[in-house]
């Protein structure tokens, strides 16, 4: 059930990273006069995020669902803390961190998918910044 608390955590990471994608080129499309070229570039990545949304979420529930059911009949392997309290591997957050900034190399400059990952590496930067400093914290040298 470890495994299943995880990648629960994993699935709500990205959910909340695409939901702020998706509000951020929201507000950068609604700001936007409608010829300019970077109106359906937007759009069409909108759409995109919102349908990984809508997959995302389907999959959270069934793990929500699972594991819900497993701690309310006391299984001893089911997770006993909160999606947050889950703590993700800082290897985990590092090498996604590292995806996204190659992914930001290969982006198109000014494209709605180039701004789609700045948030993505921004989000991930704050990530790891965190992630280390509770490491340090509950490992001081």
């Amino acid at each position: 059930m470890p495994e299943t608390g995880r990648a629960l955590r994993d699935t709500s990471d990205q959910l909340v990273r695409d939901l702020e994608a998706l509000s951020t080129l929201e507000d950068e499309k609604r700001q936007l006069s409608p010829d300019d070229e970077r109106f359906v570039d937007l759009a069409t990545r909108i759409e995109s995020i919102a349908m990984r949304v809508l997959v995302a979420s389907g999959r959270q529930l069934e793990l929500t669902e699972q594991i819900h059911r497993a701690a309310d009949s006391g299984s001893p392997g089911a997770p006993a803390e909160s999606i947050e309290e889950t703590a993700r591997p800082i290897s985990a957050i590092l090498a996604d961190w590292r995806d996204a900034e190659r992914r930001l190399e290969g982006a198109e400059p000014g494209s709605a998918e180039e701004r789609e990952v700045e948030v993505l590496v921004e989000q991930l930067r704050e990530e790891y910044r965190q992630a280390h400093e509770a490491a340090r914290r509950e490992n001081p040298p």
